[in-house]
């Protein structure tokens, strides 16, 4: 059965919450929180595949992120300071982790934009998203990370 790239994508951003940040990102069992503020990174990519990852997340996830990425407490003012340059950094690396599976040959070559990250601060915002067709949420340690892939 072929994989399809929303799978690739979980299997990635999953692979590298788990490796870099000790957070487990599994299919959620149970509903979960809601966030009504958070942030949305996105990175694109060209190549053979053409498209753009996006995640979302809530501050108290990012924060969470940033803590164990940096060894420190999740209330700790640097760990809060850091938290959407660490979000950034896990769309970066879920990306480099997706794009030789997306590659024809082990040849291809892929250009790849810099990060960026735009905050929320509604839950319609993330209610919005969520309904997507392509929209993933994953558990991640009770909290939800939304996970996108759109090809150009």
């Amino acid at each position: 059965m072929l994989e399809t790239y929303e799978e690739y994508l979980i299997e990635s951003v999953s692979s590298v919450l788990e490796t870099t940040a000790f957070i487990f990102a599994l299919p959620p069992e149970e509903e979960l929180p809601i966030p009504d503020e958070g942030v949305t990174v996105s990175i694109h990519f060209t190549g053979p595949v053409s498209g753009q990852i996006q995640l979302s997340a809530g501050h108290e996830l990012i924060q969470l992120l940033a803590s164990n990425l940096l060894c420190v407490d999740p209330i700790d003012p640097q760990a809060q300071e850091k938290s959407i340059d660490a979000f950034k950094e896990l769309v970066n690396a879920t990306c480099g982790v997706l794009l030789p599976r997306l590659a024809n040959d082990p040849s291809d070559v892929f250009d790849v934009t810099i990060p960026d990250a735009h905050e929320f601060n509604s839950t319609e915002t993330w209610e919005n998203a969520v309904a997507t067709s392509d929209a993933s949420v994953l558990d991640c340690d009770g909290l939800p990370l939304l996970a996108k892939f759109k090809l150009m």
